[in-house]
């Protein structure tokens, strides 16, 4: 049984370490939150999991357990994405041409978008080390919601302008480090 759990958080740190090398490539990309949610999450209960399995609990039980808690975090995250490589300048810039190409009369605050005409539904986005978090939940239920998420996704592979990848180094670094933890469990 403890192999199966040494088999998942050997791949799971070889992800990590994966998502760090692409991210290293400095190209720019969206991804829905959720699923790096979920990958994160899983390797926060990883853990415990592993504990209460040496403890002789069953793992049909740990599984049920560890279900409610990905959907809860799938349906918390749901509506947000993570935009890599970027900054908060590079997100709002784009968001911005995109909205003044489609003549939408908006209000731009420190990290906020607001939408005037849309009972000031708003987007937001914060930046964490080279990926910017942006929250379009506001704006799922807008008409214009899908167009906005495709021309976001391809304007901001436009952009001319680098970061450094510190957010790749990060997940190469927890990936060898989980993997490094392992041998020694």
């Amino acid at each position: 049984m403890f192999l199966i759990f040494y088999t998942l958080a050997t791949t799971l740190g070889a992800l990590f370490i994966l998502q760090g090398l692409i991210l290293l490539t400095r190209r720019k990309f969206m991804v829905r939150r959720e699923y790096d949610r979920v990958l994160h999450a899983f390797f926060i209960i990883l853990g415990p999991i592993l504990l209460l399995n040496k403890m002789g609990h069953e793992t049909r039980l740990l599984f049920i357990g560890v279900l409610p808690f990905i959907v809860f975090v799938i349906i918390v995250t749901r509506g947000r994405y993570t935009i890599y490589n970027v900054n908060t300048q590079m997100v709002s810039s784009a968001l911005t041409d995109i909205l003044e190409a489609k003549g939408m009369s908006y209000e731009e605050e420190k990290s906020f978008i607001i939408f005037k005409d849309y009972d000031n539904k708003r987007i937001s986005y914060t930046q964490s080390l080279n990926s910017v978090e942006i929250n379009l939940r506001d704006a799922r239920k807008l008409r214009f919601y899908e167009e906005l998420r495709t021309e976001l996704r391809s304007g901001i592979k436009d952009i001319n302008l680098t970061v450094f990848p510190a957010t790749g180094l990060f997940f190469i670094v927890i990936g060898a480090i989980l993997i490094v933890a392992l041998q020694y469990l």
